[in-house]
């Protein structure tokens, strides 16, 4: 499978192509939300939206996201009315999540809730039970942690879950964590395959919340397990080195 070029530049190392397409199934872009007051348009062709769920902020300046207020704030499965169909995905294949966020120390972040008729599937997570450290979790409670990268607090971060999966409910499938663009951990978890799971961003099926103040950048998802080079390319391609203003130079804006 070919995926897009990692050419890079000589002068800041910033990628000079967009992001992968190939694959690539949701494409969140908070500079570039859509018309729907109730909805984030996905900017893949015919792709389905993230509803926004109990007002919340989207902030119009650079660099551009979506604030949770810490009580019921989320972004999750759109319907008709609130931003047309749902957006799923298949936990049962390859699979690839990816979001800019800004982390506040200790706080709880529900990265990505991937859940199944009002279920958990799968949740990722910093602060629910790891403080400033990501953790997964499947629906019976089991969790891989991912102890290798500690976050700090007030600084925007690239986070990437990778899954390879065996397409055996009873072999665990095999995850790959990255931040920034680099490999971190990995390991084995065994979860749910399920088709037409729906993605939430600040939010368990069990009304966890995201914690207020944190806040959510791009969103990248794959129904394919990306290599490491792509997911260079993706930070690489959706920030600044030398800016303060899109993710870039401290990553604190």
């Amino acid at each position: 499978m070919i995926f897009g070029s990692t050419t890079f530049t000589s002068v800041q190392g910033h990628q000079s192509d967009a992001i992968v397409t190939t694959n690539l199934t949701g494409n969140f872009n908070p500079s570039s939300i859509g018309s729907d007051a109730n909805a984030w348009d996905n900017l893949v062709s015919s792709g389905k939206n993230l509803r926004r769920f109990n007002g919340i902020t989207h902030n119009n300046s650079a660099p551009h996201n979506f604030q949770f207020d810490g009580t019921n704030d989320f972004l999750g499965a759109a319907e008709t009315g609130y931003g047309g169909d749902p957006f799923h995905m298949n936990t049962g294949a390859d699979f690839t999540l990816a979001q800019w966020y800004k982390h506040v120390n200790n706080a709880k972040h529900i990265a990505f809730g991937i859940t199944y008729s009002g279920s958990d599937i799968l949740f990722l997570s910093t602060g629910h039970r790891v403080a400033n450290k990501m953790t997964l979790e499947n629906e019976g409670g089991t969790r891989l942690e991912f102890p290798n990268y500690t976050f700090s607090n007030n600084t925007w971060y690239y986070i990437a879950l990778v899954c390879t999966a065996v397409g055996d409910m009873s072999v665990p499938n095999t995850y790959r964590f990255f931040v920034n663009g680099s490999f971190v951990d990995d390991g084995s978890l065994a979860v749910n395959g399920t088709a037409g799971s729906d993605v939430q961003i600040g939010k368990t099926a069990g009304s966890t919340y995201t914690a207020a103040n944190i806040k959510v950048g791009h969103v990248h998802v794959y129904n394919a397990a990306l290599k490491n080079s792509h997911i260079r390319q993706n930070f690489l391609a959706t920030h600044e080195i030398n800016s303060d203003r899109i993710y870039g130079a401290t990553y604190t804006a």
